[in-house]
């Protein structure tokens, strides 16, 4: 791994809390994967990179990456933080939209980017859905 490893997922984080939609996509290389390891999600290429983003943005437009930490090694970068919003739009889910709750949520994520070639190629995200939904007062 090398610091721009790093500074290429650092960019993603920072790209989401500024709502940069174009900037965020363009960090993943065109063929790049994302999966979404509670619900099973798998977005592909840059359209389903723009498809993920919009299924956080739209339910809690106000999120954000807080306390980031970054490791790793050998085109591996995993990134811990807190995710923190309010949900104020519908949320995607397996069994269909959720409706917003106007709660505020405060979750902790783990996400495995994949780094080559100055692009991340493929991401696994992990985090608890019991929390969110918990959170959201669905549980």
């Amino acid at each position: 791994m090398t610091n721009s490893d790093i500074d290429i997922v650092h960019a993603l984080y920072n790209a989401w809390n500024r709502r940069d939609i174009d900037e965020w996509v363009a960090s993943f290389a065109p063929d790049a994967t994302w999966t979404n390891l509670p619900t099973g999600e798998i977005h592909a290429g840059h359209l389903g990179m723009a498809d993920n983003y919009r299924h956080w943005d739209g339910p809690f437009p106000d999120g954000r990456c807080e306390k980031l930490t970054f490791g790793g090694g050998n085109g591996v970068v995993v990134a811990e933080f807190i995710a923190v919003g309010t949900h104020t739009g519908p949320m995607p889910s397996p069994d269909g939209a959720i409706d917003p709750t106007g709660l505020t949520l405060s979750v902790p994520f783990c996400d495995l980017h994949r780094v080559e070639n100055g692009r991340i190629i493929s991401t696994r995200r992990y985090w608890d859905q019991l929390t969110v939904l918990t959170q959201l007062g669905l549980r």
